[in-house]
């Protein structure tokens, strides 16, 4: 409004930056790269042609590395980076930024949709993360990306309890931009692909996918904040074409006693589904995904909320 134009936010590599602020805020698709703004140690020689790199993503979840949601976001974003994935043998929700004690983590390596995995056995998503940023990636990566998780990871609540947080989380207390995307599903849905998926139900999270990479080609035009270093985007199961995007507040939310008795032993009764009503504010992550909007909050790497 005054003239002035503010700088973009940090996407932790500097030319990632640059390339980012010099494409349209309107762009629907990658942006053009102008080798001159990138540093020439990005720049790599091939014959006598300078060949630029991609920007280096690490990919992660805590459904396990055959999720439907995982294996949707690796397709979508495979043309936009150079992709590393290390992930859970098997499912690790509801544990937070929880590290394995000490001990041993093995290391296996699974073929998925023709793209070699990193298997963590016994290991949770920020253990998978660490791994990934100091051990497994050929470089430092220029951003972490969780997902996309089997229901929606809003509310304070939820947003604490999960290991997609928690993994995008690890990345951001490292100095390492973390998302961290989930997909709202009906109760109904979730509890079905939390028993089983197959190749079929990739298909339902390919919308998302192609929401989280939109979002990262439109970066500038979402986070104004250059403090944000841990995003939680949370996707509507019903998408609009095209997508629209609202930074939000989470809703403060308690889900109360998570467990039952039965018998003389209390069992988990799972996280509960949170229903927008007259009472979930509008503007909340909730409430806006309740609209049909994709939702995100942003944070600083001490999980203080940066507000632009």
């Amino acid at each position: 409004a005054n003239g002035t134009t503010a700088s973009p936010p940090t996407f932790a590599s500097a030319w990632m930056k640059r390339a980012f602020w010099n494409c349209s805020a309107n762009a629907s698709r990658a942006p053009e790269i102008n080798f001159a703004l990138i540093p020439d140690q990005t720049l790599k020689d091939c014959g006598h042609i300078r060949v630029s790199m991609k920007p280096l993503a690490l990919l992660t979840n805590d459904d396990g590395y055959t999720s439907p949601g995982l294996r949707a976001l690796r397709r979508e974003l495979a043309d936009d980076f150079e992709l590393v994935t290390v992930a859970p043998a098997r499912g690790k929700s509801w544990i937070g930024k929880a590290l394995s004690n000490p001990g041993g983590l093995t290391i296996e390596t699974q073929r998925v949709d023709d793209a070699e995995i990193f298997v963590v056995q016994d290991g949770a998503p920020a253990d998978c993360a660490n791994l990934g940023m100091y051990h497994l990636c050929p470089r430092k990566p220029d951003l972490v990306i969780a997902g996309i998780n089997l229901g929606a990871n809003y509310t304070t609540s939820l947003t604490l309890a999960s290991g997609t947080v928690g993994a995008a989380l690890e990345a951001a207390v490292n100095n390492v931009m973390g998302i961290a995307a989930s997909l709202e599903l009906d109760a109904e849905m979730e509890r079905r692909l939390h028993e089983t998926w197959d190749d079929s139900q990739v298909a339902l999270f390919q919308p998302a996918a192609r929401a989280v990479k939109l979002f990262l080609r439109e970066w500038r035009t979402h986070v104004k904040s250059p403090r944000a270093k841990l995003i939680n985007l949370i996707v509507p199961q019903h998408l609009p074409e095209p997508p629209r995007f609202m930074e939000c507040a989470p809703l403060p939310y308690a889900y109360g006693s998570v467990f039952v008795k039965r018998g003389d032993a209390y069992y988990n009764r799972g996280r509960g589904f949170i229903q927008a009503n007259d009472a979930v504010p509008r503007a909340s992550d909730v409430g806006t995904v309740a609209q049909g909007i994709v939702a995100f909050t942003c944070y600083a790497g001490n999980l203080e909320r940066v507000i632009p």
